[in-house]
């Protein structure tokens, strides 16, 4: 045999071992697996060719041991609150539920409040129970996926809370809005036809009460404006039409008839009025004509500024600083304390100062009540006995000339009058 030859044969040799080498892994024609068949192994087709004395048609070839092996899977449950529970928590006890941080919640629902106020609170700002516990869930997957892996599986036992929830506000919304229009139509037929003063008495009451206490200050004249154009600009989404209804229902009475939302529907306007009856009894202040004026302007400056840092950073940056979002919250953190105080003790001093001077919601009602279709005039013929200027409550007469921007609607000018000249 030659040279060539003998090099053929050998070629062909390790051709032949190469390729058993490389079939004979994990093939075994008996169905032995997971390296159960040792030496000398149980038929003429026993193979060891990397030592172990196990057959390797019995075991995975080397190499693939770790990719043919299961995936390793981390399984966790998906923290389950009934909206029935969620709505009296805190957002600091939603994110220890989810195990998140509370001030990631806040920012993904795009509020800036206190962690301690209640989820039910944040209705007025058109956030609902659903809509935090969806932004709960999502932080709590995304941080155990960051965890984990995509190796994650997420027990949950949904139902149809979700769409119970939203069926619920839609129905406290509806409440709402039919309470505050049944108080301003009230106001409306006072103001036109009764002369008893109790009605006046009883919308204020119910209010506060209802609208303010129960419903934590429904329509809230700070975060309306900052949602109102946060949903513009498409920064939040959701089912609006009832609280979109709400908005503009006061905005179409005040075109037709001037502020009345604020004179027999407002919550807060009820609370001044609440603090100013006391005051009334304490002490007579009555601030000076060119510095009232110049204060005025404020509630436009601010209303402005709400819209524009809204929009351009589009978070609700003003939401924290509503003194009355603590009062009807009843969320009496160290601000909202000092806050609350301050607006009330400048109710009994002054009259409704912060629907005169602050408000931006009525800074808007203001702007359109300007333009009302009815107006309070005098008729030729005043007296100019100023009984009216002194028993306005917003300060919006002189001499008998009515400022249609601020007047609230009080009817106490036309009782006052002995002469019958304004109507």
């Amino acid at each position: 045999m030659n040279k060539t030859s003998v090099f053929l044969f050998t070629l062909l040799l390790m051709s032949i071992i190469s390729i058993n080498y490389v079939y004979s892994w994990d093939d075994c024609p008996f169905g032995e697996t997971n390296s159960s068949c040792v030496y000398p192994g149980d038929c003429g087709k026993y193979i060891d060719t990397n030592g172990n004395r196990i057959c390797d048609r019995s075991e995975p070839a080397p190499g693939t041991v770790q990719n043919e092996s299961p995936l390793i899977t981390n399984e966790i449950n998906l923290p389950e609150i009934k909206g029935s529970a969620i709505k009296t928590m805190t957002l600091e006890e939603v994110a220890s539920v989810y195990s998140i941080d509370t001030n990631d919640l806040m920012e993904s629902l795009r509020i800036n409040v206190s962690p301690k106020t209640k989820v039910e609170n944040l209705r007025s700002y058109g956030i609902t129970n659903s809509m935090v516990k969806e932004k709960a869930e999502i932080l709590f997957i995304e941080s155990n996926k960051n965890l984990y892996g995509n190796n994650l599986i997420i027990n949950s036992s949904h139902t149809s809370e979700e769409s119970e929830s939203e069926n619920g506000l839609e129905k406290i919304l509806k409440e709402d809005l039919l309470v505050t229009l049944g108080l301003m139509i009230l106001g409306v037929l006072y103001f036109f036809r009764f002369k008893r003063k109790e009605i006046r008495y009883f919308t204020l009451a119910v209010s506060l009460i209802y609208l303010g206490f129960i419903r934590g200050g429904c329509l809230c004249v700070v975060g309306s404006l900052q949602q109102l154009s946060l949903y513009a600009i498409g920064a939040i989404k959701g089912n609006y039409l009832y609280w979109l209804m709400l908005f503009f229902l006061p905005i179409v009475f005040s075109v037709i008839l001037g502020r009345v939302f604020c004179g027999y529907a407002c919550p807060i306007g009820a609370w001044q009025q609440l603090m100013s009856g006391i005051g009334s009894r304490l002490i007579k202040f009555r601030m000076p004509q060119k510095l009232d004026k110049f204060l005025k302007y404020i509630k436009y400056v601010f209303a402005a500024l709400i819209v524009i840092v809204a929009i351009s950073t589009r978070y609700p940056f003003f939401q924290k600083i509503d003194p009355f979002s603590y009062l009807f919250g009843f969320n009496f953190t160290l601000y909202g304390i000092i806050s609350i105080a301050i607006v009330s003790v400048a109710s009994i001093i002054v009259s409704r100062p912060f629907c005169r001077y602050i408000c931006p919601y009525g800074a808007v009602l203001a702007i359109l009540s300007r333009f009302s279709i009815y107006k309070i005039k005098a008729k030729n013929g005043c007296k100019n006995c100023t009984l009216c200027d002194r028993v306005c409550e917003t300060d919006a007469i002189i001499k008998g000339n009515v400022d249609q921007s601020e007047c609230i609607r009080c009817k106490k000018c036309i009782d006052s009058c002995k002469f019958e000249i304004l109507k």
